[in-house]
């Protein structure tokens, strides 16, 4: 019987999304009793390579896979029933056991038919991932409409299924009444029907201090951000920007705990940078073509298959054009979208924008993966690895500029050690922590589980 006072740690991506932070979540987890989500939904898409193989999750905790830890999703979030019932069925296939695990705040807000068409027919200009996560945020925050309320939360399924479908058709019915958009929209209400008779199992959370008696009672919280703190609703760059807060302090929010429980704070970045949709990306590879390219690819559906058909990555990546470069690093490095499968534009370490996050976001240890894949730098034109750093001016304001580092073939077999790490590697980590005040914990070599290898020792830090 556990009798100290628990506490919680968030965890958080840095830049623009795809850090790897599923990764870092599943491999840290065993030092947790819950992994709880505080924000979006089903457009946090989170990959996780496991024993049994890669599974892909959007709104169940990347914690999954270790057996005795509780999943808990928040009040923050917003849920889509038909995602999460047979995100649920597949995990099962993958040998995960859901089963008494899984918990959902009452509060949550549903996804409804309305949210996804408003999605598909507006959010293309900022390059939404068509989850309706957006509209379901603005009707909840709305409340209210044609004397309707907008918002349809999980207790209210609870307490009456039927009458909060019915409220699903009519309310979408004040947007379109047209015969073929009311029947488009009870087809995917008859399949939330079928998916809320399966989630019935779900344990809903109805205590607001269900969280704060298990932390009292000695239960550690990891809480999973999605999507990154360049991203917030807020703090990014608007319109550019998801629909939830990211940042951690939201997670005491949308996560349903005091923060008073708070211990440390983790950020997980990538040494090379990917970002999805539209929006400004300083160190993008190819930058205004990359970004046209990957906007009418999304539009085509145009994903890696198509890419690997249409290019040689040897060829392109010894290019002296950064646009060629790049498309050869994202086949390379295998920077798609998670759920989309759309590409991903590409860019180099923005250490300026790096450290501004960890500075306003109190980030007490770092972790940067994709290391390994640093290595294809060897193969460019140049030859070294372009990091964008900060230098003084003759007038002692500081400047972006880009310093550049040494590459560095592929990494050894067996890096068991900080010491096992190429030279011009462990240069480049120092520089990071240099930049950025903040101590590297771990660093990615692969995409595994076991292919994390610790820097420096910490609560909850593990050996690779």
């Amino acid at each position: 019987m556990k009798t100290r006072t628990g506490f919680a740690d968030v965890l958080v991506g840095m830049q623009y999304g795809d850090e790897g932070k599923a990764k870092i979540v599943d491999r840290i987890a065993g030092d947790y009793d819950i992994v709880a989500r505080f924000n979006g939904g089903a457009n946090a898409g989170h990959t996780v390579q496991t024993p049994q193989g890669q599974a892909r999750l959007a709104q169940i905790p990347s914690g999954v896979f270790h057996p005795g830890l509780s999943l808990y999703i928040g009040s923050g979030c917003v849920v889509n029933l038909t995602k999460l019932a047979d995100e649920i069925a597949s995990l099962r296939d993958a040998g995960a056991r859901i089963d008494g695990r899984l918990y959902v705040n009452e509060r949550c807000a549903v996804i409804q038919p309305m949210h996804l068409d408003f999605d598909a027919r507006h959010g293309a200009g900022i390059g939404t991932t068509g989850n309706g996560i957006g509209p379901c945020y603005a009707d909840l925050a709305l409340r209210w409409h044609r004397g309707m309320r907008s918002v349809v939360q999980v207790r209210d399924l609870v307490a009456d299924d039927a009458g909060a479908f019915e409220q699903m058709l009519r309310y979408a019915a004040q947007f379109d009444d047209a015969p073929a958009a009311r029947a488009a929209t009870a087809d995917r209400v008859a399949r939330m029907r079928a998916a809320w008779r399966t989630l019935r199992e779900t344990i809903v959370v109805t205590d607001a201090l269900w969280l704060t008696h298990r932390v009292k009672a000695g239960a550690r919280v990891l809480f999973e951000g999605a999507q990154s703190v360049m991203l917030d609703v807020a703090g990014g760059e608007q319109p550019y920007v998801t629909s939830s807060h990211t940042a951690p302090a939201f997670a005491f929010v949308g996560g349903d705990l005091s923060n008073r429980y708070h211990r440390k704070t983790i950020g997980v970045a990538k040494a090379i940078v990917s970002r999805v949709g539209e929006g400004p990306f300083p160190t993008e590879f190819g930058g205004e073509r990359s970004a046209r390219y990957c906007a009418d690819a999304a539009l085509r559906g145009t994903g890696w298959r198509e890419e690997r058909d249409r290019f040689d990555a040897a060829s392109m990546l010894a290019s002296e054009d950064d646009f060629d470069m790049g498309i050869a690093l994202r086949m390379l490095t295998g920077e798609y979208g998670t759920g989309s499968g759309r590409p991903r534009r590409l860019g180099y370490l923005d250490l300026a924008a790096l450290a501004s996050a960890v500075e306003r976001h109190a980030v007490d240890e770092l972790y940067l993966n994709k290391c390994d894949c640093l290595s294809w730098f060897a193969k460019t034109h140049a030859g070294e690895i372009p990091v964008l750093g900060i230098a003084l001016s003759e007038g002692g304001r500081s400047v972006p500029a880009i310093r550049r580092f040494t590459a560095f073939e592929a990494l050894p077999r067996n890096v068991h050690r900080p010491e096992d790490l190429p030279g011009a590697l462990q240069a480049l980590l120092q520089a990071v922590e240099q930049a950025t005040s903040c101590r590297i914990a771990g660093i990615g070599l692969g995409p595994g589980r076991n292919q994390l290898l610790t820097l420096s020792e910490g609560d909850g830090a593990h050996d690779a």
